[in-house]
């Protein structure tokens, strides 16, 4: 996935750690120590006298630690930041080693204001007879705590999250807001934050110097009073965020300007986070299925990791490209250029550095020579970036043609000559197969994911594998990272030499690319000069569709295979048929009762849009909003981040895991961290999580930077709002044209909330509760904790001329048929010139034909 970690803008306030001292409970009548050991009916008996806090003091003591592992005073413990590990009772006297017993979870009382101090807490208890093991818990609440007031049950310092609401009659305010009302509110703070970042006060930054944007008083005011009605933000504030905005001349709009530079910085949204102790972990919870649609999305999910030689295809395409701008740019675009490519060497260096790592930390102590190799390798690699670094410091314009045309020669000896091998890695998920004649297992199947990750497929690849878990997991299981836990199972398959390709079994059939014909396409609708710089360039969606061909890939012939478990190989355990790989490999997805469907409602509609529409001050304790919260509707995202990320790895208790998680991945969903090993279901055990809690997904982000409708959080419109991801527009090679092309992203877009997880997740699918598919994810902000998720199907939008003739386009990427949408350009459609006679899982009646409730009301189907 792509990550752009931006410099930090910090908009919610800081948090203040206390510091924290012991209790230890008043010790009752010493009583006669008994050796004898405590029958299951007398433990059953003790545990039932246990109902409140008074009644275990008279067993047990119970001492508190802080975060540090320090013990502390009961009225120095802030139950917000409560942790299982953090309270321990240990039984006495005549219960002494005879009674244990642990928390399982802390329960702080809900309530309508996340501002209110806390001062106890409910915790649940697992008592164990420890001659038996005969367990049951109990739960009471712990009173006395955070005796001086200093925290509120948001786990903060309660000036601090107030005041970002202006006191706690703003908060009250804000919740009963309009969405435009609180967009105003948010937006404000941010811009000023941006006018901080850019050196400027309020409404001093100069729009001309700043963006070379020209537009008149009089052409913003008239665009500010029509955004209003367009529910689109200010020139000033869009120009500030990076947001594409027309240009005028003589009044009238002359054309729309792209921010031709990196992205924008983006901060969080205070509102996201709202409650949560440990901010850090509000990008999503890792290695645990909350609820049977997770669990579903699992079985369906794969990390897919694509290996072969590196081509420099791009490289060599790109070099070209840029050697046919050099006579045109003026000696400050030459000079931004050679500034660009000296930080892309140090990138290179650093990637090809690591991937020597890798080989080191996976090859055996023991083979000395090798380890020497690989070590000679990175002092070479080092001493060939500073002899490039000096060449590229020295150059000028006749100079850069010469080099590039220099490293176009390097990079196709290096291309001969197979030096490096590159891996990557994405998610990918089952989205349809093509059925077979009398119910036979089916062989070709068809995954969806992002087109970055579906562009490592070409034609020298080396191996492909494919991670999934196991089908027999349980809701509620926390798992390690992939390749330390029994759970998940791991197929490669390898191109037996000069006999197969794997791209002959594994192709990407569809890149979600030029999909809006050209009357609606908004890259002619540029100014002059930008249309004139990208004539060239084209319009995308990060999306894409894999066709693996089982019949060809399981042939051993032509491949070889092996399948993993906890790093050891297993195949000799599965069967060796075509008919039961296939259905091991997919989790026998062909019989599945919950196959995949797309949704046929778009985000743009008020009617599907409200009912993901989360009320802020949601109080559990009225039958009313416990009514409408369960009614609710919410997004479930799954997918394979890198394990280099994963915070909840713990020192010492994971440490082999943490040696490893480097080179590994853990799986991901945008959920509550609380959840994290605190809901598999134990005999005795009492969930202090309500059912409706565990049931839901997430919901929308309230971030301000990439959301484009004023009045909808957690959407916006790509080509206006991030029409690039980084520094770069995007590029695929064309294999037709034998060039890169450029592409602008564009499209409806979701900024979901709770995932912003590492690199690896890219590909990672947006569902419903019904097994919906709305989206996929191809982006994550780490510092501003939300992502962007291309939405498969858009309804259109028109902003009634802000933008002069761009209108955001109607389409959708699998069923196609949107009156803005180029033919041809869908799933169906190309499935339809490859296996015009054949059907699917999806297309039950074949794909000449777009299903009824898939067909756009206010459009001809095409």
């Amino acid at each position: 996935m792509k990550k752009f970690n931006k410099l930090l803008m910090l908009i919610s306030s800081s948090t203040l750690l206390i510091p924290l001292t012991l209790l230890i409970s008043c010790k009752p009548q010493t009583k006669k120590i008994i050796n004898r050991l405590l029958s299951d009916n007398e433990f059953i008996n003790l545990v039932d006298s246990i109902n409140n806090e008074n009644d275990i003091l008279k067993y047990a003591d119970i001492k508190f630690k802080d975060p540090s592992g320090d013990l502390i005073s009961k009225e120095s413990v802030l139950p917000t930041r409560l942790s299982n590990n953090d309270i321990l009772i240990t039984f006495k006297d005549r219960y002494e080693k005879q009674v244990n017993a642990s928390v399982t979870n802390i329960k702080i009382e809900d309530s309508d204001n996340p501002f209110s101090v806390v001062n106890d807490a409910t915790v649940f208890i697992e008592f164990k007879n420890a001659s038996t093991n005969k367990a049951k818990t109990k739960s009471f609440k712990i009173t006395g705590l955070n005796t001086k007031n200093t925290v509120d049950r948001s786990g903060h310092k309660v000036v601090d999250e107030l005041a970002y609401f202006n006191g706690e009659t703003g908060y009250t305010k804000y919740t009963n807001n309009s969405q435009k009302e609180r967009f105003k509110f948010d937006n404000d703070k941010y811009i000023s934050r941006l006018e901080a970042e850019f050196g400027g006060s309020k409404g001093s930054i100069d729009l001309k110097r700043f963006r070379g944007l020209e537009a008149s008083d009089n052409d913003i005011k008239n665009f500010d009073k029509q955004a209003e009605l367009s529910n689109f933000d200010s020139y000033y504030n869009a120009a500030l965020k990076g947001f594409t905005l027309p240009v005028y001349k003589d009044g009238k709009v002359d054309g729309l300007k792209i921010n031709d530079a990196s992205e924008t910085i983006k901060g969080p949204s205070p509102i996201d986070s709202l409650g949560r102790i440990e901010k850090a972990k509000t990008n999503g919870l890792a290695r645990t299925i909350p609820n049977e649609t997770y669990k579903t999305a699992a079985i369906q999910t794969f990390q897919v990791s694509f290996k072969g030689w590196k081509d420099y295809a791009q490289e060599i395409a790109e070099a070209e490209y840029y050697i046919n701008l050099f006579n045109k740019w003026s000696d400050k675009q030459i000079e931004a250029y050679i500034a660009r490519q000296l930080w892309q060497l140090e990138q290179n260096l650093k990637y090809d550095l690591n991937l020597v790592e890798k080989d080191i930390a996976t090859t055996d102590p023991e083979l000395t020579t090798v380890i020497k190799g690989f070590n000679d390798k990175k002092e070479q690699l080092k001493k060939d970036y500073e002899k490039e670094k000096e060449t590229l410091f020295s150059l000028k314009r006749d100079g850069l043609v010469k080099w590039q045309r220099e490293e176009i020669e390097k990079y196709r000896k290096k291309k001969e000559e197979k030096i490096f091998q590159t891996s990557e890695s994405g998610t990918m998920w089952i989205m349809d197969y093509l059925t077979e004649d009398n119910s036979k297992t089916p062989t070709k199947f068809y995954f969806g994911t992002n087109s970055h990750v579906a562009k490592a497929i070409k034609n020298d690849l080396i191996s492909v594998s494919l991670t999934r878990i196991n089908s027999d997991i349980n809701v509620g299981q926390t798992f390690n990272i992939n390749s330390f836990d029994k759970n998940f199972t791991t197929f490669t398959f390898e191109a037996q030499e000069n006999k197969s390709k794997i791209s002959d079994a594994v192709t990407a059939i569809f890149h979600a690319t030029d999909f809006i014909n050209s009357n609606s396409n908004p890259v002619n609708l540029l100014e002059k000069e930008q249309k004139e710089k990208y004539k060239d360039a084209g319009i995308f969606a990060d999306f894409a569709v894999i066709e693996i061909d089982f019949e060809k890939l399981l042939k051993t012939d032509d491949y070889k295979r092996s399948i993993w478990n906890e790093k050891t190989e297993i195949s000799d355990k599965f069967p060796s048929d075509q008919e039961g790989l296939i259905k091991k490999i997919t989790n026998d997805y062909q019989n599945s009762k919950s196959k995949i469907q797309f949704e046929s409602n778009s985000l743009l509609e008020d009617q599907f849009y409200n009912t993901f529409d989360r009320k802020l001050d949601f109080n559990h304790n009225k039958p009313e909003d416990v009514k409408n919260y369960k009614d609710l509707n919410s997004f479930y995202i799954l997918g394979y981040p890198s394990s280099k990320e994963d915070h909840y790895l713990e020192k010492y208790y994971d440490q082999k895991q943490l040696d490893y998680q480097k080179y590994d991945f853990s799986l991901w969903v945008n959920s509550e961290y609380k959840y994290y090993k605190n809901i598999a279901k134990k005999e005795g055990y009492t969930s202090s999580f309500k059912d409706y809690e565990l049931e839901k997904g997430n919901f929308l982000s309230y971030q301000i930077g990439y959301r484009s409708f004023i009045d909808k959080p957690g959407l916006t419109d790509a080509f206006l709002a991030v029409h690039r991801i980084g520094s770069d527009l995007y590029t695929l090679y064309d294999e037709k044209e034998k060039k890169v092309k450029h592409y602008f992203n564009y499209g409806l877009e979701i900024l979901p909330r709770f995932y912003a997880p590492a690199g690896g997740a890219s590909g990672s699918s947006v569902r419903t509760k019904d097994n919906k598919l709305i989206a996929v994810f191809h982006a994550a902000n780490y510092v501003a904790k939300t992502g962007l998720a291309a939405a498969f199907r858009s309804n259109g939008y028109d902003y009634k001329n802000l933008f002069g003739n761009y209108k955001l386009g109607q389409y959708d990427l699998i069923y196609g048929g949107g009156k803005d949408q180029q033919s041809g350009r869908s799933y169906r459609e190309v499935m339809n010139t490859k296996y015009n006679n054949k059907k699917s899982a999806l297309f039950s009646n074949g794909f000449n034909e777009i299903p009824e409730n898939f067909k756009f009301k206010d459009s001809k189907a095409k």
